[in-house]
């Protein structure tokens, strides 16, 4: 059974591990569009959530225009996403496979694109895990 997401644990400090990423994207022309910090978001509304749960919206603009340019609808599928949480007393890196979810649009041009892509991100998860 396929899985729509890859997830390491790690030893390293949430924030850390977010300087780090974000550090290695930027080398391959990756950028961080957004952090949600679901605790704050949480907070702001009174639910109380003990857990650091923060979700990396991140993009190549050459990609993503790419995409676009394919299908306007993909945008609702962009930008790909890489959470960092604790769960149970340990850190997690998880990303939301951009293969799994291009293949919802039945777009041949973009799966050659997305299996690259995720490439680059899981070497980078695996990088600094």
């Amino acid at each position: 059974m396929l899985t729509f997401n890859y997830a390491v644990k790690t030893k390293k400090n949430i924030d850390a591990i977010i300087e780090e990423i974000t550090f290695k994207l930027s080398e391959i022309k990756f950028g961080v569009l957004g952090t949600l910090d679901f605790k704050e978001i949480f907070a702001k509304k009174g639910v109380d959530y003990p857990h650091q749960y923060k979700l990396l919206e991140v993009c190549n603009p050459q990609a993503a225009k790419q995409a676009l340019d394919s299908d306007p609808n993909i945008g609702l599928l962009l930008p790909c996403t890489i959470a960092i949480y604790e769960k149970n007393g340990e850190n997690f890196i998880s990303l939301a496979k951009p293969t799994e979810l291009l293949s919802l649009a039945s777009n041949s041009e973009l799966e050659s694109m997305g299996k690259e892509i995720e490439g680059k991100l899981i070497e980078i998860i695996d990088a600094v895990k």
